[in-house]
């Protein structure tokens, strides 16, 4: 028999030790098959426990408990087997190793005692738990927290990168506001300024592109040039003020002349400002020059026009003094005149006091003919203007300028061969023309040239803008020049004033020039003179355009004097005594009845006096206290139409007339007047309104 053999069959059964009794046979074969189950459960679960907890640090002592468990087992198993097959040997060794197993469990759990004694309790772990679960409390409120936060961080930075979106716009926005605003400040300069101009803090040129194309002076050359281009005049007065001003940084202006690129000098006026830094240092100068010589020039021409404006109300004031004085002067030479005329008309010429008031008839007469002067210088006199061709008044007095002027002087006319009418007074302008030459003569003591020249003209808005008083419109233009001495400017300014003369004593009444002003200004027309000393004169008369066609000269008109008044009444109207005396004299004599009123109302008495008689005609003064001529004359033509109206006056101030000119159907006899005058004026004064009554 092998040991294998011996070693199953090493005994007798179990069984024989429980009597084979089969009740106790399974009550132990029963017990330890259960008893092996459980130990056979037990690895497993540690098996499976190892396997799920594979954290755990003494793994090995599951193993060990394992196998010494499993070897337990398998000896309740053998017991079963020995009941009926004995085996002690095997069941020896099972035991031996369950032995050696439990040994080793018992020594690995000897040494794992401390580890397993120092595990928490399950009150510890509740309160290491609940330790645990406090901070995990805190953790989860520190991690909300850090949540909120992290939030807040989040909508701080979205807030921030916001605002830095924001901030980024804005500046955006500020930074093109600042480009328009230096591109509209830049403008704004441009459009004030001609050239915009920059130096350095010291005045060092810096950009002076402008500049040097203003002044053509090259741009590298501008530091040392830039004062040679102002004028001479002025250079050194604005070089110190320059300075002056870099070395208070203050701002500099200063208006001077300019030379340009093209040569030509320009009024230029200069503004500079410092422009200063954070610590308040000059960093630089920003100036400008702007060209002004349009506003240079129109203020010289405002000055002349004040100039102008001036000398017209002062030759104005002048007018009306001198027209005052005239009428009264002629009060007194018509009484004079015509006395002396009644009383040569009534003495023999070998009388010897004939000569003596024959040359106080001629003194008046000489006096007449000043206050004539008067009355055109202050445009008193009353015209009987017709339209006229300007050249044909020179081809007619053309002869007796060569007799007035000599030999020494040419005379010149330069006429068009078809210019304008004008309304004019044919004698008076004759006068302008004959006073002009002569003064143009005396101009030339050793000879020289008189040019008469005619010309259509349109006078628009430039010319008016430097002649005072002037309307656009049409014109007809007479020029009187000389090739004579001339005149200075303070000369000039006074020739047109009455009793200014440069001749010497007893050789002019300086009343030439000022009657030309007088007659021009009257007839509607403006007179300008142009003079330089060495270099002549011109006197530019301006007379407007008349509609119509010139009228031809005719021969002289019916004369009506001589004819006696008999049985023809007149009504005088005069306040002077002394000149109703002398007229009454007059009509008396030449067989009119005469009825005298010292002024208006006793005049209107004596029409409602003799509202039966007839009265053939009125001679009536035109200024007189209360009620003037033609207030007068209307009242009478209402009431007594069939009376003739002929006025008399050394004045008119616009009482009979429009603007001085005459109504053609108004008679008017200015004083002072001889007999034989106001005879002939009575008989066409009655024949032309016994005419008008048919």
């Amino acid at each position: 028999m092998s040991l294998f053999s011996a070693m199953l069959m090493d005994g007798m059964p179990h069984g024989y030790c429980l009597l084979w009794d089969p009740g106790l046979l399974w009550l132990h074969a029963g017990s330890d098959g259960v008893i092996a189950l459980a130990y056979f459960m037990i690895p497993v679960s540690l098996i499976r426990f190892v396997q799920r907890r594979r954290d755990v640090p003494f793994n090995f002592v599951f193993f060990s408990f394992g196998a010494f468990i499993l070897l337990c087992g398998t000896t309740h198993v053998l017991s079963i087997y020995n009941v009926w097959v004995p085996n002690w040997w095997l069941s020896g060794i099972v035991k031996a190793l369950t032995a050696v197993a439990s040994v080793v469990t018992a020594i690995v759990l000897v040494k794992l005692l401390p580890a397993a004694i120092a595990l928490p309790s399950q009150a510890q772990l509740n309160a290491l738990n609940a330790e645990l679960a406090r901070s995990n409390a805190l953790l989860r409120a520190e991690a909300t927290d850090l949540e909120y936060a992290r939030a807040a961080l989040a909508r701080a930075n979205d807030e921030a990168e916001e605002l830095v979106r924001v901030r980024t716009a804005e500046l955006a926005e500020s930074n093109t506001r600042l480009q328009l605003s230096e591109a509209r400040y830049r403008a704004l300069v441009q459009s004030s300024a001609d050239i915009v101009w920059t130096t350095t803090s010291d005045g060092a040129p810096a950009d002076v592109r402008e500049f040097s194309q203003f002044t053509g002076i090259a741009a590298d050359r501008v530091s040392e040039e830039r004062f040679t281009a102002i004028h001479p005049d002025e250079a050194e007065q604005v070089r110190e003020a320059w300075q002056a001003a870099i070395a208070v940084a203050e701002p500099f202006e200063s208006e001077h002349r300019l030379r340009s690129a093209d040569g030509t000098w320009r009024n230029v006026k200069v503004h500079a400002v410092p422009v200063l830094d954070a610590t308040g240092d000059v960093r630089e100068w920003v100036g400008t020059h702007t060209d002004i010589s349009s506003q240079v020039e129109s203020s010289r021409q405002l000055a002349l026009m004040q100039e102008q404006l001036q000398q017209s109300q002062r030759l104005e004031a002048v007018g009306r003094l001198a027209g005052g004085i005239a009428h009264d002067f002629n009060n007194l030479l018509t009484v004079i005149t015509g006395a002396g005329n009644l009383v040569l008309d009534m003495m023999p010429r070998e009388h010897i006091w004939r000569r003596d008031i024959e040359d106080v008839v001629a003194a008046g007469t000489r006096a007449a003919a000043l206050t004539a002067q008067l009355l055109a210088y202050s445009r008193k006199q009353v015209l009987q203007p017709r339209l006229l061709d300007i050249d044909v008044v020179l081809r007619d007095v053309y002869p007796m300028l060569n007799r007035l002027i000599g030999e020494q002087v040419t005379v010149n006319i330069v006429a068009k061969k078809e210019n304008w009418a004008v309304s004019a007074d044919p004698n008076q302008l004759e006068q302008v023309i004959l006073n002009l030459a002569l003064n143009a003569r005396d101009a030339m003591p050793n000879g020289g040239t008189i040019t008469f020249e005619t010309q259509s003209m349109l006078v628009d808005g430039e010319y008016m803008t430097s002649h005072v008083g002037v309307a656009s419109g049409e014109y007809v233009m007479l020029a009187v020049s000389d090739t004579g001495t001339g005149m200075d400017e303070v000369t000039r300014t006074q020739i047109f004033e009455p009793f200014f003369t440069t001749k010497g004593v007893g050789k002019g009444t300086g009343l030439g020039l000022a009657t030309v002003y007088g007659i021009v200004r009257q007839s509607g027309g403006h007179i300008y003179v142009y003079s330089e000393p060495g270099l002549g004169t011109t006197f530019k008369i301006y007379l407007p355009r008349a509609d119509g066609d010139a009228e031809r000269s005719d021969a002289g008109g019916t004369d009506v004097a001589n004819s006696t008044g008999i049985r023809e009444t007149i009504l005088l109207v005069e306040d002077s005594a002394d000149v109703r005396e002398f007229v009454a004299r007059v009509l008396a004599r030449s067989g009119y009845t005469v009825l005298l009123a010292d002024g208006p109302a006793s005049a209107l008495q004596l029409l409602d006096q003799d509202a039966t008689n007839a009265i053939h005609l009125m001679l009536s003064d035109v200024i007189m206290p209360g009620m003037n001529g033609r207030q007068l004359a209307d009242i009478v033509a209402v009431r007594r139409p069939e009376i003739a109206i002929l006025f008399m006056s050394g004045y008119t101030d616009n009482a009979i007339v429009h603007h001085g000119v005459l109504d053609p159907r108004t008679h008017f006899l200015h004083k002072p007047f001889t007999p034989h005058q106001l005879l002939s004026e009575i008989r066409r004064a009655l024949a032309d309104h016994a005419q008008r009554q048919r």
